[in-house]
């Protein structure tokens, strides 16, 4: 029981705004969670804003894409591909657009609220990923090297 506020905090840290899933993937490392075990976290963690964000009324003040300006290489392209633009600008893990910031375009742009919620949940979850193996491979190979020294 004393060990429960590790995952607890990967959990949280993951929905916090421009951490997400993938800063909480980095903690889960320094807190030696097993790679799955933080991968469902992080992945649960960043998507639970999204459906209070899409689905809401609250969120219906973000409606007029006129009154506030979007980057225009995001706006460019999700107008052209829609929710498949969504997905791919969530699944780089280095773009800085996470599921907060995919789900508020989302609604800006007047998307369609169920495939982009589809399209935020599978970019966040091959973001995770990605940063999961990345993050394994980038310790492995500084361990060898420590090993080697």
């Amino acid at each position: 029981m004393k060990d429960i506020w590790r995952p607890v905090a990967v959990y949280f840290t993951a929905a916090v705004p421009f951490v997400e899933g993938k800063g909480a993937v980095l903690l889960a490392k320094l807190l030696h969670l097993p790679r799955p075990l933080s991968s469902v976290l992080s992945i649960a963690g960043s998507y639970t804003p999204v459906p209070f964000l899409l689905y809401t009324k609250q969120g219906a003040r973000l409606r007029d894409p006129k009154k506030k300006k979007l980057p225009s290489t995001f706006q460019k392209y999700v107008e052209r591909y829609g929710c498949w633009a969504l997905l791919v600008m969530i699944a780089v893990p280095f773009t800085g657009l996470g599921c907060w910031l995919g789900a508020i375009l989302a609604r800006m742009m007047h998307l369609d609220k169920h495939k982009s919620a589809v399209s935020i949940f599978i970019g966040n979850m091959i973001a995770v990923l990605l940063m999961t193996g990345c993050l394994s491979g980038i310790v492995a190979l500084f361990h060898k090297i420590l090993s080697i020294i």
